[in-house]
């Protein structure tokens, strides 16, 4: 072969090795797991294919497959193939399966390279004349140049330090971006004996060995490095083994990135959502709970718990303004929070008291330099600063938080803006309180009244019922007393033969029932009199009927009204308080009979609603009824359709308070001239 052909020869054979530019590894169940971006920009490709449905879109693996035999030999084999591209085009390559080694000796991946000779096909058989096939090598090299130049402006222009090693860990290569990350000229980073020295964690060391060597690369490995020989950053690591023609390790390549500011970002961002999650739990905290106490014992918790700081103290101004008092606190002595001046503390005294009355937050970074009249006790405590906190709500002072550290803490911005933030929170907690205890008072003062306009009505009742009861009682007295007094005659007239004793016994019988009877109605009033204490109890609503059937009977008689009752058997128990619910059924009883003053019928009726599970107890006149103008206002107090001088309002007002009280509802029918009907419904027990 002439010096002219010889030379076109190797012109071709640089060509030809010059196109072997797709690169893929591939593990032993015919993965690929790793792939250049020339690949994937040419072949579909998704994580867990197998590389024969990649090339040539098989369900199978191919027969004489060059990877299979790499893995069975641990040699290197070669083959032309048939694939088929993204765009549908097939092409011809030239394709080379070499085993990568790892330190134990055992095959990690089989690297499999693919140059397309596609072209060189082409032109073998295209071009005869040697000139034009020399021209077009002579212009593929010039491209290989141009490409090779391009990928060099990348390797130094990389904002990411890229850096190559031998197989034995030195630095051979490293761009600029490399230099100004570590600190260091590029004759010190080339002089080192490994790139490993730069790992500042033995454990990192350790981790990334073991990665490089089961998987031939890691990526995006997390560590520290050393730079400048004193300080070390974080970084990402990405890195890769560098095959030789013959599949072993010829060197490794590293792209680090500086990630200390981002990390630096993160951990900031953690720490202002742990911050905030802390005032969430402690603002879920206020708006959930109205028990002081506990709200200021769990946010003392929580600043311990997430913050820095290890001691707490709360202090609340009294109802006068004048003094402050320690309300709640957390890690610190008795000795200390025993002292007078620790308990209470007068507004403007020592720097908190001045802190409840400026309303402005005062930072103690050096205990020593503060001018606290009370400095001694806190450097005998061993605290070293401390930070005092307004707690305002609606632009009211109300107190103070004082957080302290037993070491060396410095109070920031954000910090001190977190704290106060918390203060606020507390207090909105302490003025809920005081607008609840307030609240609870004065719903304390009205349940007293209510008890005491449900004891006036009582007595009301009980004046309208003297009337009928001391009737009620006369006559079964007369009978008695006309008894004693026949009696009385017989003794004197020496007439108590036995002959009599048949009529006497028939008088002492009389007497007997006459006299249960006066005891019956006198104890069902003592009963219904007596002031006691709401007792809610379960209860029969048949027993609560009749007891006040009893009291009110003697009236129907007077008034010549008939009494009708429609009672569904079986009714369930009801929780109440019997002599409430007593009076409640007691006043629409005598409003019912009130209306009848010509006579008529009464009806009381009570039924199981079993849907609602409610006791409906319906009382029913037929009386003059009420107007429907009036119908909206029967149940408000000191209101009346009674002439003057014969009610004050307040009968079915009371009603209507101690059937609501029990949970239940009442409700009116009514129609002039033909009659009312209350329904009284109560929960079932």
């Amino acid at each position: 072969m002439s010096k002219n052909n010889f030379q076109k020869s190797k012109d071709f054979d640089a060509l030809v090795q010059s196109v072997t530019d797709y690169v893929i590894a591939i593990n032993k169940d015919f993965q690929v797991i790793m792939a250049n971006n020339l690949f994937k920009k040419e072949f579909d490709i998704s994580p867990g294919d197998k590389c024969y449905k990649i090339w040539k879109k098989r369900d199978e693996k191919c027969e004489n497959c060059p990877v299979e035999k790499s893995f069975a030999d641990g040699k290197v084999h070669q083959s032309e193939e048939t694939v088929l591209m993204k765009n549908g085009k097939e092409a011809l390559m030239q394709v080379r399966s070499t085993p990568v080694i790892s330190d134990d000796g055992n095959i990690s991946y089989v690297l499999e390279t693919a140059t397309d000779i596609t072209e060189k096909k082409y032109l073998e058989e295209k071009f005869n004349n040697k000139t034009v096939l020399h021209n077009s090598l002579v212009d593929r090299l010039d491209e290989i140049q141009k490409s090779e130049e391009k990928y060099r402006t990348i390797f130094e222009r990389s904002l990411d330090a890229i850096m190559l090693t031998d197989p034995k860990g030195k630095i051979v290569e490293i761009n600029q971006a490399g230099i100004k990350l570590l600190k260091k000229s590029k004759e010190d980073l080339l002089y080192l004996e490994s790139a490993t020295s730069l790992f500042e964690n033995d454990e990192d060391l350790v981790r990334f060995n073991e990665k490089i060597s089961q998987n031939g690369f890691v990526t995006d490995f997390e560590m520290r490095v050393i730079i400048d020989d004193v300080s070390s950053i974080d970084v990402l690591v990405t890195s890769s083994v560098i095959p030789d023609s013959n599949g072993h390790n010829s060197g490794l390549v590293f792209i680090i990135r500086d990630i200390t500011k981002s990390k630096h970002s993160q951990i900031q961002i953690e720490k202002q959502n742990i911050r905030l999650q802390t005032l969430n739990a402690v603002s879920t905290k206020v708006s959930s709970s109205l028990d002081l106490d506990e709200v200021l014992n769990s946010t003392i918790d929580k600043i311990i718990e997430i913050l820095g700081s290890d001691s707490v103290r709360i202090y609340l101004l009294d109802e006068k303004k004048e003094f402050l008092n320690l309300t709640a606190q957390k890690g610190l002595s008795k000795k200390f929070t025993n002292k007078t001046y620790m308990k209470h503390r007068k507004v403007e005294d020592g720097l908190l008291g001045q802190t409840v009355f400026t309303g402005e937050t005062m930072v103690v970074d050096n205990i020593l330099q503060s001018e606290d009249p009370y400095v001694d006790a806190f450097i005998e405590e061993g605290l070293q600063s401390t930070v005092y906190i307004p707690l305002i709500s609606k632009e009211n002072n109300l107190g103070v938080m004082c957080v302290s550290s037993h070491s060396e803490f410095v109070f920031s911005k954000d910090y001190v803006d977190f704290l106060s933030a918390i203060g606020n929170q507390i207090g909105m907690a302490v003025d809920n309180a005081n607008l609840y205890e307030n609240v609870k008072s004065a719903y304390e003062k009205l349940k007293n009244a209510q008890e005491q306009i449900i004891r006036v009505e009582k007595l009301s009742s009980l004046g309208k019922l003297a009337a009928t009861i001391a009737h009620e009682i006369n006559n079964p007295l007369a009978a008695v007393l006309t008894y004693i007094r026949l009696m009385i005659k017989l003794i004197k007239k020496k007439r108590f033969s036995e002959d009599r004793i048949e009529d006497i016994s028939r008088y002492l019988d009389t007497m007997e029932s006459e006299t249960a009877r006066c005891g019956e109605i006198v104890k069902n009033l003592l009963a219904f009199s007596r002031q006691s204490k709401i007792s809610i109890g379960i209860h029969d609503i048949m027993d609560i009927i009749n007891k006040s059937l009893t009291l009110i009977y003697h009236d129907l008689e007077i008034r010549g009204i008939r009494l009708e009752q429609n009672i569904q058997p079986d009714l369930p128990m009801v929780s109440c308080d019997f002599r409430q619910i007593q009076q409640a059924l007691l006043n629409l009883l005598s409003n019912a009979s009130e209306s009848m003053n010509a006579g008529g019928v009464m009806t009381i009726s009570s039924r199981h609603l079993k849907n609602e599970n409610l006791l409906e107890v319906v009382i029913s006149d037929t009386g003059s009824g009420i107007a429907e103008k009036d119908k909206k206002n029967i149940f408000e107090p000191f209101f009346t359709t009674k002439e003057e001088g014969k009610g004050v309002g307040l009968g079915l007002s009371v009603v209507y308070g101690i059937i609501t009280k029990h949970n239940g509802s009442i409700e009116l029918e009514t129609e002039i001239g033909k009659g009312s009907s209350f329904y009284v419904r109560l929960p079932v027990a």
